[in-house]
């Protein structure tokens, strides 16, 4: 008789340990769910999905693959911020000679080349002869990249937070006379009225 040997209380079994692997495909833990072999109808699904994800062991495991998946692909903070430099700090200018005629692609630097979102390369033929070449190049979204350094570099601070309303207000009134009358004298019952 094969018994399947449950796992002790450090271990994932075998559909967790999946799991953990499929949600860091796409971070889309319903879909990692059915593809790890769970079986579920209607929205138990999300439910269940949703339940693993908060277990503390699945949670361990999905950071450690998601740092595996980093370290081998080079991902650090510095190249990330390198990248989002190079797009926030993109020039066209860099695109061309100094003659004013475009560089080969070869030729572009790095920081350049990965502020190029994409390149279309067009051209018009009449009577069988191309008569003109077209070349667009799009940039990534140079004021997204901004806001991303400035939040990574701590430039929103507190002063841009929403003021706080003050607590209590005192209000007095003055009289044609120049006499201050505080408020909450003004209308008493017995009392003349000033104003």
């Amino acid at each position: 008789m094969n018994v399947m040997k449950k796992p002790r209380g450090s271990e994932l079994t075998p559909k967790q340990q999946r799991f953990a692997v499929e949600y860091c495909v796409d971070l889309n833990a319903t879909a990692a769910y059915a593809r790890a072999g769970y079986r579920s109808r209607g929205n138990s699904a999300e439910v269940s999905a949703c339940r693993l994800l908060r277990n503390a062991k699945v949670q361990e495991a999905i950071e450690l693959k998601q740092k595996e998946v980093a370290k081998r692909c080079e991902v650090t903070a510095e190249n990330i911020v390198r990248e989002t430099a190079a797009v926030a700090f993109s020039d066209i200018r860099k695109l061309f000679n100094s003659d004013g005629s475009p560089k080969a692609i070869h030729e572009i630097d790095d920081a350049t080349a990965s502020a190029i979102s994409s390149i279309e390369v067009g051209q018009t033929i009449t009577d069988g002869k191309v008569t003109a070449r077209t070349c667009r190049i799009r940039f990534w979204d140079k004021n997204s990249a901004h806001e991303r350094l400035f939040r990574h570099m701590g430039l929103f601070r507190k002063e841009h937070a929403p003021q706080k309303s003050p607590r209590k207000m005192k209000v007095v009134f003055v009289s044609p006379d120049g006499e201050v009358v505080p408020f909450s004298n003004r209308g008493k019952a017995g009392d003349p009225e000033r104003f």
